[in-house]
């Protein structure tokens, strides 16, 4: 599972290498989520050193894809030989397919201490 961090960059580790046929290639990204089922796509860059082990990517949100809501996602990454197409339906075809989760770092909460007397009357 992906796990990514609003208005922050995240580092997306994945195996896509292995399933890549085509040269020169572009990852399009394809983040649906799962309970408005809205889709968000973007296209970015493999920043791996290691790419017969692992590929790793950059997202920022905000920047690359901005998410309308925290949650989980279906996410799909899909091979292709255009550096600027968004539509799945013109890639080269599908290399991986799992879930991510969205997520914003809550602020911490605001705590007052403050010193109780109690007075006893008589």
């Amino acid at each position: 599972m992906l796990r990514i961090q609003k208005a922050t960059s995240s580092n997306l580790i994945v195996t896509v290498t292995e399933l890549t046929t085509v040269n020169p290639v572009y990852y399009l990204f394809e983040f649906e989520h799962e309970q408005s089922f809205l889709k968000y796509y973007c296209i970015l860059t493999n920043i791996s050193t290691g790419t017969s082990r692992y590929d790793e990517f950059l997202l920022e949100d905000g920047i690359d894809v901005t998410f309308d809501y925290d949650g989980y996602y279906t996410y799909r990454i899909y091979q292709q030989t255009s550096s600027s197409n968004l539509d799945p339906d013109l890639s080269d075809g599908l290399v991986e397919e799992g879930r991510a989760h969205v997520y914003t770092i809550d602020s911490p909460s605001i705590e007052f201490s403050t010193n109780i007397t109690f007075n006893i009357y008589e």
